[in-house]
C-alpha cells in the first residue's frame, strides 16, 4: 500500500471528526516518514544485491564451473583438400583426394568409363576439375560429360552430357562467384554450354562466332560474375552476358590461327581482362567497355603464353616460350613482369628450358602474400622468384616428368607440381615454400594425373 492511498484511508476515516492534536498528528507524520526510509534501503539493498550477483558469477566460473562441464574448443576449420585427375584409358578415369595437411592421399573416386562417354569414343587429351566456390562440389570434364563430385563425401553424381555426341569433348569448364552455374566449352561445336549446379541440368549451347581456342584455359569469369570471356582461334575474345546468355560483339586482339589468342585472365579487381598471343603480344580489354588498348609487346623467342597477377593485382607475370622444337640453347623460356597501371613491361627473367610450354610448362602460381611466383620450366624444375626484386631462386628439381600445373595451398606454405609422366611414375610433388624444397611424391591412382584443384 502507497503512502497516497494510506492518506486517503485516513482522510476518509478521520472525516467528520475532530482535529487528532498535534501530537499526534505529529507521530503520523513521523511513522509516514520512517516508512518511506524503510522502503528506500531496502531498494538501494537489492540493487547492491543484484550487482554483486552480476559480478560475481563470471568470477566465480572457476570455482564451480565443472559442474558446468568443459568448455567446448573451438575447432580449427578442415585443412583444404587437392583433387587430382586421372584418366585410365579403358578403366576409366579416377579422383584421387589428398589432405594437405598431411599429405596422404585418400580412396580414390571413380568417374566412369573412357570417360563416360554415351556411345564410346576417347579420352580429353586435357582434364580439368572447377571447385565451387564454398568447395562442396567439384566438377570434372570426364570425356563427353562433366561429373559432379561432393567433396563432403566423395560421391560422384550423374554426368552431364553437353549433347548426344560422344566425339564432341568439352574442353574447358570455369563457375560463376556465386557458384550457381558452370559454363563449359565444346571447341568441336564451337559452343558454350551454361550448366545449374542446382539441378546439373545443362542450358541452351551458346554459339560463338569463330573457331574456340583449344590451347589453353580460354575461359575466364569477371569477378563480380556479370560477364564470361572466351578466345577463339579467329583473333577475338568473345564477351558473354551471364544475364542473358547473349554473346556481345568479337573482341579483335591480334593475330588469327596459332599466332591469335591463347590465355585470357583477368585482374583480381575485374577491371581488366589481359589477353595473350603467340604473335608477341599481350593485348588488354577494358571490361566495363569491352575495348581492347593498345597491344603490350612482349619479348620472346616463341610468343607469352601463360599469364598471372600478383594478388594485389599491380603486376601480370607472362611466360614466353622458346621455339616450339628449337634445338638452339640460347632459346630460353622468359618470365616478364608487366605493370597494369602503365602497361609497361619489364626486364624477362630467365626460367630456363629449351622447348615450347605445349604440355603446361610455364604455368605460374603465386604465394597469397605475393612475395613468390612459382613457374614450372621445360628443363624438369620449378623456378621460384623473388616479386620484389624480379630474381629467380635456384632451381627445384622434381621427379616423374615435366611440370604441368602449380597449386598453392590457401596458407601458402605448400606448392603442390603436377609433373607429364614420362617414365610411369604418376606422382604429385609437395614444395616446402618456406624451404623451397620437394617432399616425398604423393602417389595417385593408376594412370595419367591431367589435372589438380584445391578447396578453397
Amino acid at each position: 500500500m502507497d503512502d497516497k492511498t494510506v492518506h486517503d484511508l485516513l482522510d476518509g476515516a478521520l472525516a467528520g471528526e475532530p482535529p487528532i492534536g498535534p501530537v499526534a498528528q505529529n507521530a503520523l507524520t513521523a511513522g509516514l516518514r520512517l516508512r518511506r526510509r524503510r522502503r528506500r534501503i531496502r531498494a538501494a539493498a537489492a540493487t547492491a544485491v543484484a550487482a554483486v550477483i552480476a559480478v560475481a558469477i563470471p568470477a566465480g566460473l572457476g570455482a564451480f564451473g565443472h559442474l558446468l562441464g568443459p568448455a567446448r574448443p573451438q575447432q580449427s576449420p578442415a585443412p583444404p583438400t587437392l583433387y587430382i585427375y586421372s584418366d585410365n584409358g579403358s578403366h576409366g578415369g579416377t579422383v584421387t583426394p589428398v589432405n594437405t595437411a598431411t599429405g596422404t592421399h585418400g580412396k580414390p573416386i571413380h568417374v566412369g568409363l573412357s570417360g563416360s562417354t554415351p556411345k564410346g569414343g576417347f579420352a580429353p587429351a586435357d582434364g580439368q576439375i572447377a571447385i565451387t566456390p564454398d568447395g562442396k562440389t567439384a566438377y570434372l570434364i570426364t570425356g563427353s560429360s562433366v561429373t559432379p563430385v561432393s567433396t563432403a563425401t566423395g560421391t560422384p553424381g550423374k554426368p552431364i552430357y553437353i549433347d548426344g555426341n560422344p566425339f564432341h569433348y568439352p574442353d574447358f569448364i570455369a563457375i560463376t562467384p556465386d557458384g550457381k552455374t558452370a559454363y563449359v566449352t565444346q571447341q568441336a561445336s564451337g559452343t558454350i554450354t551454361p550448366i545449374s549446379t542446382a539441378t546439373g541440368t545443362p542450358g541452351k549451347p551458346i554459339h560463338i562466332s569463330g573457331l574456340l581456342s583449344s590451347v589453353s584455359a580460354q575461359i575466364v569469369i569477371t569477378p563480380d560474375g556479370k560477364t564470361v570471356y572466351v578466345t577463339t582461334m579467329s583473333g577475338t575474345v568473345v564477351p558473354i552476358s551471364t544475364a542473358t546468355n547473349m554473346p556481345g560483339k568479337p573482341i579483335h586482339v591480334g593475330a588469327t590461327g596459332f599466332l591469335g589468342p591463347v590465355q585470357i585472365a583477368i585482374t583480381p579487381d575485374g577491371k581488366t581482362a589481359y589477353v595473350t598471343t603467340r604473335s608477341g603480344t599481350v593485348t588488354p580489354i577494358n571490361t566495363a567497355t569491352n575495348i581492347p588498348g593498345k597491344p603490350i609487346p612482349v619479348v620472346g623467342h616463341g610468343g607469352p603464353v601463360w599469364i598471372a597477377f600478383t594478388p594485389d593485382g599491380k603486376t601480370a607475370y607472362v611466360t614466353s616460350e622458346s621455339p616450339m622444337l628449337s634445338n638452339s640453347q640460347n632459346a630460353r623460356a622468359t618470365v616478364t613482369p608487366i605493370s597494369t597501371a602503365t602497361g609497361m613491361p619489364g626486364t624477362p627473367i630467365p626460367v630456363g628450358g629449351s622447348g615450347d610450354f605445349y604440355f603446361g610448362q610455364g604455368q605460374i602460381a603465386f604465394t597469397p602474400d605475393g612475395k613468390t611466383a612459382y613457374v614450372g620450366s621445360e628443363s624438369g624444375t620449378v623456378i621460384p622468384i623473388s616479386t620484389a626484386t624480379g630474381t629467380p631462386g635456384k632451381p627445384i628439381h622434381v621427379v616423374g616428368g615435366y611440370p604441368n600445373q602449380i597449386v598453392i595451398t590457401p596458407d601458402g606454405k605448400t606448392a603442390y607440381v603436377l609433373t607429364t609422366p614420362m617414365s610411369g611414375q604418376n606422382t604429385v610433388i609437395p614444395i616446402s615454400t618456406a624451404t623451397n624444397t620437394p617432399g616425398k611424391p604423393i602417389e595417385v591412382a593408376r594412370g595419367a594425373p591431367l589435372a589438380m584443384a584445391i578447396t578453397p
